[in-house]
């Protein structure tokens, strides 16, 4: 057992991903840098619930990850944290110091969006959906869409059609990069037993679902547009155009020829695509 294990519990290459994602809201929303105790609110408390929400997942799916080749070798189904407890009472307390850092620093409906992005994620979707249906995915993504709402709602409750906006890009962006990671390891899901779609339907008709699904997700992203005026709405609509157009390319060699290598690209390039939309869109909103 070390630091590093407990690091690895929350599974820290998701959470810089979903801040930048709040953070970016925020900007968008105040068209401007908010102001310090805004950013500590929707940073540190936002980073902490999610670190919390993402730890209480490795507690409850160490069972899951033991059968997975994948994830066999995480700290708990290795069993290099001893007892398990730990991990579940570390999940608790950064959730609890999260929230009460955002409600001290921000507002409570911002707060509210961060609490129910951790709830959807660890009862809804870890316990509930995951284990049970294909929607398991789409249905989840919700929680990464309370990430834009908490960094909208932290500075305004104005114009709250583009904070939805926001919220609905993620949504429709989880399925497409979620689903090709699991064509890759869609071996792992079947002998784990969890229904996630490439799994199930192959990943020949899974292919079809991620560029059906990418197809939906380029006129989501396109709706920013108009609150997006002037020069800025011309910024982003070329930056859109041009990463919706290299997505759905991944997506289309992937359902082309669906291989592991293929997915992986499509998945590689899924995770940087949703961190430039939301950049080009922050410094629209600025320009």
């Amino acid at each position: 057992m070390s630091l590093s294990d407990y690091f690895m519990l929350v599974k820290p290459r998701i959470i810089p991903l979903l801040v930048f994602v709040a953070l970016a809201s925020s900007v968008i929303a105040s068209k401007g840098l908010p102001r310090l105790g805004v950013i500590l609110g929707v940073v540190a408390g936002g980073m902490l619930t999610s670190a919390g929400a993402l730890t209480l997942n490795s507690y409850l799916e160490m069972g899951i990850d033991a059968r997975m080749k994948r994830t066999q070798n995480r700290p708990l189904p290795a069993r290099r944290i001893i007892p398990p407890g730990r991990a579940l009472f570390m999940g608790l307390a950064l959730v609890a110091v999260g929230l009460v850092l955002a409600l001290l620093t921000i507002n409570v409906l911002a707060t509210f969006f961060i609490a129910l992005g951790a709830v959807i994620y660890v009862p809804v979707y870890t316990i509930w959906l995951k284990p049970r249906t294909t929607w398991n995915i789409v249905l989840g993504g919700v929680a990464g869409s309370c990430t834009c709402l908490a960094g909208w709602y932290a500075v305004t409750s104005a114009t709250p059609l583009v904070a939805w906006i926001l919220g609905g890009l993620v949504f429709v962006w989880t399925p497409s990069h979620f689903w090709s990671l699991a064509v890759i390891t869609e071996e792992d899901y079947y002998q784990a037993g969890i229904p996630m779609l490439p799994s199930v339907v192959g990943p020949v008709a899974a292919s079809k679902y991620i560029v059906a699904n990418t197809l939906i997700l380029i006129p989501v992203s396109l709706l920013l547009i108009p609150y997006l005026a002037g020069w800025g709405g011309y910024i982003y609509l070329v930056g859109a155009i041009a990463f919706d157009l290299a997505l759905l390319a991944t997506n289309i060699k992937l359902l082309m020829s669906p291989t592991k290598d293929n997915a992986w690209l499509a998945f590689k390039f899924s995770a940087p695509y949703l961190a430039v939309i939301f950049l080009i869109a922050m410094i629209a909103a600025v320009a």
